[in-house]
Order: structure tokens, then sequence, then C-alpha cells
């Protein structure tokens, strides 16, 4: 039998899993009474977790059918309830892969498990057959997989480069996640034979390949593959040419045991609809006509997170293993030599611990980003300049700091003692490397400043901050394994706001002097982009606060510079911040003007967009997101000129965004105390009422030049010149470059002059609205894109 003490930390944690997965009480005290009853002679008590693992899945499993079994039965009456509005509730929704990494299990000790598990709990033939299923599939999948690398092999080549091989990395967890989907849309003989399987994989290879032809002077491609067009190494190569051009000949050479025949009627009888199913759902991007453009032009990037997205809704059933985790080693072939001594090297540096935490990781991606932190040697003390001009209570201060930080994760976290350890050893190094950087910079800058006030009297704004940086820059690496602390969750865990946390994030991109990955960079951009479009303007905002009485200042009073930035709250530092926001409205605004073909309109969306923020801020943007505001101004301005775009196109240009979510527009802040509602809601019943009038009046002299420029030969090339960032390296804020805004009307002189809150009718009435712009949206004939796949999205 279990000892009292191991009894109650294992069920604790046991509970804790169960929590953080989402799954229903009654289910996990089901399976807690199951556990019991059969270890009543304590024969599962050496291996509590995986047994408890077993039987929360057995319990997961039987809830599933007897939902299926009721959902049958009540068709009929249920018919008017949508499916995602039902199955939101249904605990199953979670995949198999997600439970046993929550559990710390692999799946074939799983299998075996459940093995005995199911002749000891008697369980009947259609749960075991459910179980021998999923074992073939995946022995089915394993197999599949060893040709998918080896063929890759033969058709790729590993660059030396850091930018090359990001892109042949895509590519390789590209074809295997199209493989994934198109296999799930077509009928279920293509999972169970392994002949059918192998046909799907060839094609799914045969279709990213030609679309990697279409890349000029691509140095992923391997030449010496015999399916390489005769002349494509040539400079005058017609790429159209690849629109009709097939690989699948020399591919299916590769496996000869398949024939060539057969994978041929499988591209044409069902591959091919799979994958026009797949352009039609906009789940892939490019010329649905010749299924092409995957890849080229940055396409492949936007693809390959859309399917990404689809694939985790489809593996969202307890009965699916979330088979993207196989792919767990980038292929390497024996020409490769100076990337494998340099991984060689690098493993050399790496003790035997840490070399066990970098092969738990399933993405090579992640794997890079800890390998290039531990290759580093993080140091474990403060720098002898830092603590010896600090006095000892000073350097315990901070010291304090970092211990208190990590036992509030701890225990926030519901992590495992030894896992929240190893994680902030990696954020103490971390802290105390950058902020050796950031201190030596800034001594440089200012010799005078004195250490102790500047770390001691900052402690909270910056000190903290920083440290909150390093955690959140550690989770991210460990993400997939730690699914339930995603960013935001840090600064709730330490109650940190996020208009000082997003102040940091330009310090550590600017001082960390190559010791992040680009994969490290890139999460820190993000997450100070869903600072500056969300997390800030939250109800209990400081900025809120700062502009209660005077309003939120224009873009044009936020242009210029109040000095440089330093880890010191400058004055300026609430302008630079604004800046960036105003930024980044201006550059995602541009994108969308693009899509929908509205760049002459682009000066007045901008008007009506900025008129929202200033005067009505408050009111529309407070609790809400930047995105809702941009598509709600284009949707106005679209309706004062009656032009034939609707709220729904403009939703499907939006979602083709690499930083598009779902519930952007499904779930948008209505008023305080009511339940969320969808954009189009909120734009009939918020946002028309207060904007209308304005939008109406709305006149700008800058308007007929940017008609001008529309009409000139290459107006799309001319913006997206204009947009072009500034790069110095690594040491550049992607938010701080000003030639990166576009045109914006500034002048004094305009006359689409910002109208003070006492001149917009308070109670602006709808009809108003609707005479001046038309009828309303019906409410009652949503968009497609509204309803469709909002389970788990």
């Amino acid at each position: 039998m279990m000892k009292t003490v191991d009894k109650g930390t294992i069920l604790q944690r046991f509970v804790a899993n169960c929590q953080k997965l989402k799954i229903e009480e009654i289910i996990w005290q089901k399976a807690i009474k199951t556990f019991h009853k059969l270890n009543v002679d304590g024969v599962l008590s050496n291996e509590a977790d995986d047994w408890l693992c077993c039987a929360v899945y057995s319990e997961l499993q039987q809830t599933k059918m007897k939902d299926m079994r009721q959902e049958v039965v009540n068709t009929k009456t249920d018919e008017n309830e949508p499916w995602d509005k039902k199955a939101r509730c249904q605990s199953w929704n979670i995949s198999l892969t997600k439970l046993l990494r929550s559990f710390g299990i692999n799946i074939n000790k799983f299998l075996k498990r459940m093995e005995h598990w199911n002749w000891l709990a008697q369980n009947g033939e259609v749960f075991q057959q459910e179980v021998n299923d999923l074992e073939r599939r995946l022995g089915i999948t394993l197999l599949l997989l060893q040709h998918y690398k080896r063929i890759f092999q033969k058709l790729y080549v590993l660059p030396a480069t850091a930018d090359s091989r990001a892109h042949y990395q895509m590519i390789y967890e590209f074809g295997w996640l199209l493989f994934l989907v198109v296999r799930n849309e077509l009928p279920p003989f293509a999972t169970t034979n392994l002949i059918n399987g192998c046909q799907v994989l060839v094609c799914a290879l045969e279709l990213v390949y030609v679309n990697a032809l279409e890349v000029y002077k691509s140095d992923v491609i391997n030449t010496a593959f015999q399916g390489v067009p005769p002349s494509w190494c040539n400079k005058d190569f017609d790429i159209d040419l690849l629109h009709k051009y097939s690989a699948m000949d020399a591919i299916c050479g590769l496996i000869p045991e398949l024939p060539a025949k057969g994978a041929r009627i499988m591209k044409n009888a069902f591959f091919h609809k799979a994958v026009m199913g797949l352009f039609m759902d906009q789940r892939l991007l490019g010329n649905d006509r010749v299924m092409r453009e995957l890849i080229k032009d940055g396409i492949l990037e936007v693809n390959l997170a859309s399917l990404n997205r689809s694939y985790a809704v489809h593996v969202s059933d307890i009965s699916e293993i979330d088979e993207r985790v196989l792919l767990k080693h980038t292929p390497s072939s024996s020409a490769d030599k100076e990337p494998a001594l340099r991984e060689e090297k690098q493993q050399n540096n790496i003790s035997e611990a840490n070399r066990k935490l970098i092969s738990e990781l399933t993405s090579d991606t992640q794997r890079d980003n800890l390998t290039k932190l531990l290759t580093d040697e993080l140091p474990q003390t403060l720098a002898t300049y830092i603590s010896g001009a600090l006095s000892k209570s000073d350097v315990k201060l901070l010291q304090q700091s970092l211990l208190e930080m990590c036992d509030k994760f701890e225990s926030a976290a519901l992590l495992k003692t030894n896992t929240s350890d190893s994680r902030f050893n990696l954020v103490r190094g971390l802290y105390y490397q950058l902020l050796d950087k950031i201190i030596a910079a800034e001594l440089r800058r200012r010799p005078t400043i004195k250490l102790a006030q500047l770390l001691i009297q900052l402690q909270r704004t910056f000190n903290v901050a920083l440290i909150a940086c390093c955690l959140q820059l550690v989770l991210h690496i460990f993400e997939a394994q730690d699914t339930q602390l995603k960013f935001p969750w840090l600064l709730k865990c330490f109650n940190i706001d996020p208009y000082e946390f997003q102040k940091i994030i330009e310090l550590v991109v600017r001082h960390e002097c190559g010791l992040l990955t680009r994969d490290l960079i890139k999460h820190l951009h993000d997450i100070e982009a869903q600072c500056l479009t969300s997390l800030i303007w939250q109800n209990n905002s400081q900025l809120w606060r700062i502009y209660a009485s005077t309003g939120l200042p224009r873009c044009q009073d936020v242009q210029s510079s109040s000095g440089q930035e330093n880890v010191r709250a400058a004055p300026g530092a609430i302008n630079i911040c604004l800046r960036k926001f105003y930024h980044l409205a201006n550059q995602r605004l541009a994108y969308l003007c693009k899509c929908l073909s509205l760049l002459a309109s682009y000066t007045k969306i901008w008007h009506i967009l900025e008129h929202s923020i200033i005067v009505h801020g408050y009111e529309l943007l407070r609790e809400r997101h930047l995105d809702q505001l941009l598509m709600c101004a284009i949707y106005l301005c679209v309706r004062k000129g009656q032009l034939r775009i609707s709220f729904s196109d403009i939703i499907q240009q939006y979602r083709r965004q690499p930083h598009a979510q779902s519930a952007i527009y499904r779930a948008v802040h209505l008023a305080d105390g009511q339940p969320n509602t969808d954009i189009i809601t909120f734009y009939n019943r918020v946002y028309v009422q207060r904007m209308a009038e304005y939008a109406c009046d709305l006149h700008c002299e800058q308007s007929s030049v940017g008609n001008e420029c529309a009409s000139t030969q290459r107006p799309l090339q001319e913006l997206t010149s204009k947009m072009r960032l500034k790069s110095n390296g690594n040491n550049t804020n992607v938010f701080v470059s000003p030639e990166a805004m576009p045109r914006i009307c500034m002048a004094n002189g305009c006359r689409a002059k910002i109208i003070t809150e006492t001149a917009t009718p308070k109670n602006l009435k709808r009809a108003h609205s609707n005479e001046e712009l038309g009828k309303q949206i019906s409410t009652s004939k949503r968009p497609n894109i509204l309803r469709r796949r909002t389970t788990f999205q």
C-alpha cells in the first residue's frame, strides 16, 4: 500500500493535473474511486501516477462513448442547438498527447499499461478495440514517418546559413503537417491501410516539393535529385512551367514497393479534392487553381500556422494522438558536416543533466533555444562590479526578490519541485546575464549613475519586470510541456502591470547581444505586440489613470522623441509606448487595406481609427483589442463610401494575418456585466453610435493625394517599400523605426478635425447612423466565418 504521505502527494498532483486539463470533477473522482477499487492489494502503488493516468483516460473514453450515444438518441430534439456549443463543455475534448504529457508518461508505456488496465477493470470489447486501434494507427504512422524522413533527405539539403536552415525546418514541418491534415480529411481507409497511407504521403511530399521549386535560387533544393526540372538552375527558368509540372514518378521511385500508378490515382481521386477543401476553408493560402504559391513570398509561415490551428482542433479528442510530436529530430545528411560538427561542439559544452533536459523537448526550435542558453554558460551570481557597487543589504534584497518569485512561481504553476527548480535556475542565470549587459550599457552612457538608486529604488518597475521577462523566455522554451503557463499567465501570477512589462522588453532586445536566438527575440516582439494591442488597455491599466482628464494623445503628438530610452521611467516613456502602439495600428491597418484594395481610402480610415482612440478611447478601447477597432473603422468607411465589401470580407482578410485570433471577432467585450458577443453586435450596439456622425462629416485634403497614389502603376510596391523596417542586427527594436510609418495625415490645417466629446450627442440613436450610412448590419444572418469551427479555437 502507498504510504500516507506519498498517497496524499500523489493524489494532490493527480488532481492538479486534472484541473490544468479542465477535466470535470466528477470524472477524476470516478477515476480515483476506480483506482482504489483495483488497488486493494497494493499492486498498483509503485507506479501510481501511471495507473491514475490510465484510470482517468478510461473514464474520459467512457464519457465520450456515452455522450456520442446520447447525441444519436437526441439528434432530433437537439438539432437546433449548434454542435460547437455542446462540445465546448465536454471534458474529453483534449488530445491524448496532452494528457500523457501532463502525467509524464510516454505513449508506448501507456499502451502497455492500458492493456493490463483493461484486463484488471474488465472493460468491454468496444473500449479495448479503441485502444487496439490507437496502437495500430500509431504503428502505421511511425512507419510512414520513417519513409518521410528518408525521402525528405533525398529531396532537400540542409544549408549552412541560419536563415536558410530556418526555411528548411519550416518546409520539413509543413510537409509532415500537410500530410496529417489531408489524411484526416480522407475516408478511414487512408489511416488504417499502410499502402494508402504511403500514397497520401507521397502526394503531400510531391505538392510541397514542387511549391518549394518556385522559390528563386533556393539553396534547400537537392539539385542532384532526378525530379528537379532540367533547366531549373538556369537564370531564365520560367516558374510558370511548374504549374503543370509533376515529380510524382521520381518521388515514387524512392519507395520501390509503391507503384506510381496507385499514387497518381490517389492524387486525382482523393488528394486533390482534400487540398481544394483546405483552400476553400482558407486553411491554405496560395493559387488554388494550380495548387501553387504555398511557400514563396513568406506564405509558408502563414500556411504552417493555419494548418497547425486546424490540426490542433482535430486532435482535441481523447482518442487522438498529436502526431506532430513524432517529428522530433530534424533530418540531416552525411554531406552536412559543418552544421553537425557545430552541434557536436555545442553538445560537448553541456552537462549530462542539461543534455537530458534538452532531449525532453519535442521541437527542434525549442531545443535550439535551450542549447544556445546552456552553451553560453549563464552565470549564477551577480557580476562583481555590480555587487561591489551595492551594499550587502542591497545585494541580499535582489537575491531575496529572486527567491520570492521562485517560490511564488512554484506554488502558482503547480509543477513538480525539481521541474520548477530547473526552470528557475535558467531564469536566474539569464537574469544575471541580461542585468550585466543592461547595466554595462547604462554605465557607458551615464558613467555617474548610482547603481543602488537604479536597482533598489526601481525594484518593482525594473528589477521584478526583468526577472519576469527572463521567466517568460524560459516558459516559452518549455511551452509544449507547460501549456497552461502561456503568456499573459505570468503577469497575473506576479501582479505586474502590462504597461511596465512592455517597457522592459525593448531593453532586453537591445542589449541581449547574441544571447537569445531569433525565435526567442520573435517571441518577445509577439508578447510586446500583445501588450500594446490589448493588455495595456484593460480596465485596471494605469494608462487610464494617467489620461483620465486629458484623453489619449494623437499620433502626431507622440512622434517627437523626448530623449533616449533608458531603464529609468523617463517622462517620455508613455510617449514611446504610444508611439509603438500607433505604429502597430498603422502597420496592421495598411496591410488590411492592401488586402481589401482600400489603399485609396487609407487616410479616411486612419482618421476614423484615430478619432475612436482619442475621443472615445475609454468607451471603445477599454477591455478590447486594437484589431477590433481596425475592422470596425474599415467597415464604417466602406459603408460611408457604399462599397461592395461586407464585414465577412474584412474578417476573412483579417484571418489571413499571422497575428489573427478567432476570439478577436467572436468574443468582443460589449459592456461591464454583460457577456461577450461577436464583433458585428459590438459594431451595431456600441461602435456606430459613437462614430457615425464623425464618419459622415469627415473630409481630408490628403484623400485626393491618396487617390492619385492608388492610381499609379505600382501602389502596393510603393506602400510596402515605405513600410520596410530598419534593421541594424539584433539591437534594433522592431517597433521604434520611424520610417516604417506610411503616410498619415498630420497637417495642422486638415479639415478632419477631432470632434470633442461635447460636440457628439451622447444618446446618438441608431436610426441616425442608419439614415446616414444605410441599413444596419443584419444580426439574424451572421457571416459563415463567425459560425465555423468555433470549438477549441
